[in-house]
């Protein structure tokens, strides 16, 4: 019907069959130059795990193909593998939280309980998930959790890879540590958790020089929840998520221990009450994907697909220094800023400055991140461009990267 989205390696279109039944087939070229072994390993892995999974809660496999072809205009034949996939059409939760604000803690609860379901039932089949974000986790018509994206999953009881997004990793993932994939998959649950209650992440990194989690290593919760001391957040919350991200994962509760604690047995909204909070979220979200010019317009229903966010990956450039003071870093940027008269706004939580430079009638607005590479003491600048014209985007980087490198090469 259409395409809702592409990424590095996949396509993925809006399809129907002969019953007018809708699904979602994610496409990829089978002798692609792009589709190295990597991206076809994870294909076949998330075909393998789907398999095996069936929960009202887990986004369903419908079929599959390694060796389908299609026709090319002029008449030659294109290889292809596909996944056909239950078509999730009210879109993803990370826009919902995102364009439409927090979530009051019994929706919060509602959704969590579904996720909370969704895992168990993984883990009970041997499957851990490895890569839980708010962008993996899609809404049906009724607005029903669907957990997504099995291409990280594995049986592995302990495991050495370093998979995942790192705002959502676990300290011993992080660290190159070995570790067990349910704990892993906990940790992130409980940040995906917070930042439903709070719209913003609990921290960048999960790591010891993280400057908010650095307070997790140090045992200093007082000062960690010092931070959030604006936002209406209830004392059994709170008690939940601090048990839940330890640096230690002998120290964080267990799935069933989650399961029992007093706030995951608060109060719970209806099925009808979810309903008609997020369909009148649904409207807000529609009007405001609609502004940014980022709706598919061929799209029902209000969704912007799964697919279509990965479609457009945020350009960023990317420059490494050795330092070991990202403070020192963040004000760099922030004199930088200063000299070229660019507005600026620092972060009071994390390494991030947001820039937005006047570039003649239009404007570039850009988010600098102070990354750490896990290995050594290298601090990496990321620019991110968040909206304006690429050039303008990538005259402002060369002036930061310039600034940048007398003061530190």
């Amino acid at each position: 019907l259409n395409t809702l989205g592409c990424g590095a390696f996949s396509k993925v279109k809006l399809v129907k069959d002969g019953e007018g039944n809708k699904f979602a087939m994610k496409i990829m070229k089978s002798d692609s130059k792009k589709s190295k072994e990597q991206e076809d390993n994870v294909f076949m892995n998330e075909v393998e795990v789907m398999k095996d999974l069936d929960h009202p809660h887990l986004l369903k496999l419908i079929d599959y193909s390694t060796k389908a072809e299609a026709l090319r205009p002029d008449g030659t034949k294109l290889k292809l593998k596909y996944l056909t996939l239950e078509y999730a059409e009210a879109g993803e939760l990370f826009d919902y939280i995102a364009e439409t604000g927090v979530f009051p803690e019994s929706h919060a609860r509602y959704f969590y309980h579904q996720l909370i379901s969704a895992l168990e039932h993984m883990h009970a089949k041997g499957f851990k998930h490895r890569d839980l974000k708010p962008e993996n986790i899609l809404f049906d018509k009724d607005f029903n959790l669907k957990l997504a994206d099995f291409g990280f999953a594995t049986t592995e009881d302990i495991s050495d890879s370093r998979k995942g997004t790192y705002g959502y990793m676990a300290p011993e993932v992080i660290a190159n540590n070995a570790y067990r994939g349910e704990e892993a998959d906990l940790f992130a649950s409980a940040v995906i958790l917070f930042i439903l209650v709070t719209q913003h992440p609990p921290f960048i990194r999960a790591e010891e020089d993280d400057r908010y989690y650095s307070k997790v290593f140090k045992g200093q919760w007082n000062k960690f929840w010092d931070v959030h001391s604006d936002m209406d957040i209830s004392e059994n919350f709170i008690d939940l998520f601090t048990k839940m991200v330890s640096v230690d994962p002998k120290d964080r509760l267990t799935l069933e221990q989650v399961k029992a604690h007093p706030w995951f047995n608060g109060t719970l909204p209806t099925p009808e009450e979810i309903k008609e909070d997020f369909l009148k979220r649904q409207k807000v979200l529609k009007n405001v994907l609609k502004r940014k010019g980022k709706e598919n317009e061929n799209t029902e229903n209000a969704q912007k697909p799964k697919p279509a966010k990965k479609k457009k990956i945020p350009m960023k450039y990317t420059k490494f220094y050795e330092v070991e003071d990202a403070d020192l870093m963040v004000d760099t940027v922030v004199k930088c800023a200063q000299h070229l008269g660019i507005k600026y706004d620092k972060s009071k939580e994390y390494f991030r400055v947001e820039l937005k430079a006047q570039k003649d009638k239009s404007e570039v607005h850009m988010l600098v991140n102070i990354l750490k590479k896990p290995e050594n003491n290298m601090r990496c600048l990321e620019f991110v461009k968040i909206s304006g014209d690429l050039a303008d985007f990538e005259s402002v980087f060369k002036k930061f990267r310039s600034y940048c490198g007398r003061k530190f090469e």
